[in-house]
């Protein structure tokens, strides 16, 4: 997918199409249009305008339902939801997402029987800055106490996406699954700044073993699911949850308001503001995909083939310019943005009045 002001000003600069394509054949449609069910996240509510676009274009009649803090349970015959697996799992089974939380070792010594120090924290991390010598001011000048490092367990990963999808898939309506599903995932990351990795040398995620004292993490919602487990599996306990600024967790990190905050691996910010995921080679948060969930035996013929080209087209990098599109400086009108998705995807042939 290309991305970027200047791809997105080419569609600017130009007059777009008013509608999709005259549909292909193969197709066939029914009187009743397909409703497609978005969550409340702007970046949903744009693919639900993309499918929506893809499936006319294919001859399939279909339309935008109104958005839902629960899209799955809308899925149903000629109704398709957009779930995101992991806001679902977060929302209806936190526990068993979270999944067992292994007791931590009594202190750093008992990691010859058996536990482990994450990042060499006995010592800290190497440079200027470690768990063990006073404690210099996080990035966004909030408490410094100094923290003491936790001998690390060795715990059971985090549901990877086809497990969180295992997870869910016995929530969902009766008669209802997957149609589609995106090629990438959505993998929840800790995720600073490059001027906090570099003062604490921190890359991994067990790396803020005895750190976390000292810092504030966004956003509070994700305290209650993942915040015993950071705490037993990377010996992190974030001084304080902030409840996200109104601009989102991304702001609320390149504002300073927060020093880590917990976010997708595929939000733009990411590359777009030179902001640092933190490995996670263990697993601690888990990860999860987009979803097309319905009744598969009552959709018009052509609508799985349909869904599962655009499923096939968000991949990381896919996913990413949604979020790109419909918020932020790159922002178009939602019938613009799908075209131009659509176009850059490869899904729509470029028209010849796009410069």
């Amino acid at each position: 997918m290309a991305t970027g002001a200047l791809a997105t000003a080419l569609l600017v600069g130009c007059t777009p199409q008013s509608g999709p394509a005259e549909p292909t054949d193969g197709a066939s449609p029914s009187d009743t249009p397909v409703a497609l069910i978005p969550g409340t996240r702007p970046e949903e509510q744009l693919l639900a305008v993309v499918l929506e676009r893809h499936l006319e274009t294919n001859g399939i009649p279909a339309e935008v339902g109104e958005p839902s803090a629960e899209p799955w349970g809308a899925a149903g015959a000629d109704q398709i939801a957009l779930v995101d697996t992991l806001a679902m799992a977060t929302e209806l089974a936190p526990d068993t997402l979270a999944g067992e939380i292994p007791t931590p070792a009594a202190s750093p010594d008992s990691s010859e029987s058996g536990g482990r120090v994450g990042a060499e924290a006995s010592a800290g991390p190497s440079g200027s800055a470690s768990a063990s010598d006073p404690a210099p001011a996080s990035p966004t000048g909030h408490p410094t106490a100094t923290g003491s490092a936790t001998a690390l367990p060795e715990g059971r990963p985090a549901a990877d996406a086809p497990g969180t999808t295992a997870i869910i898939s016995e929530h969902l309506p009766d008669g209802t699954g997957e149609v589609a599903a995106s090629a990438g995932t959505m993998r929840l990351q800790a995720v600073a700044t490059t001027a906090l990795t570099g003062l604490y040398e921190v890359e991994d995620l067990t790396d803020l073993n005895g750190l976390c004292d000292r810092l504030v993490f966004s956003p509070q919602a994700d305290a209650a699911v993942y915040g015993e487990r950071l705490e037993a599996l990377a010996g992190c306990e974030p001084s304080r949850w902030l409840e996200p600024g109104e601009l989102g967790v991304a702001e609320d990190l390149i504002s300073g308001r927060a020093d880590v905050v917990l976010m997708y691996g595929t939000h733009p910010a990411i590359s777009d503001e030179a902001l640092e995921p933190l490995s996670d080679q263990s697993r601690i948060l888990p990860e999860g995909r987009m979803l097309m969930v319905a009744d598969p035996e009552e959709l018009p013929d052509g609508t799985e083939a349909a869904l599962q080209a655009v499923a096939g087209e968000l991949d990381g990098e896919g996913l990413a310019e949604l979020q790109r599109l419909s918020t932020g400086p790159d922002q178009l009108p939602s019938e613009e943005a799908a075209h131009y998705w659509l176009v850059d995807a490869g899904l729509e042939e470029t028209p010849d009045d796009w410069f």
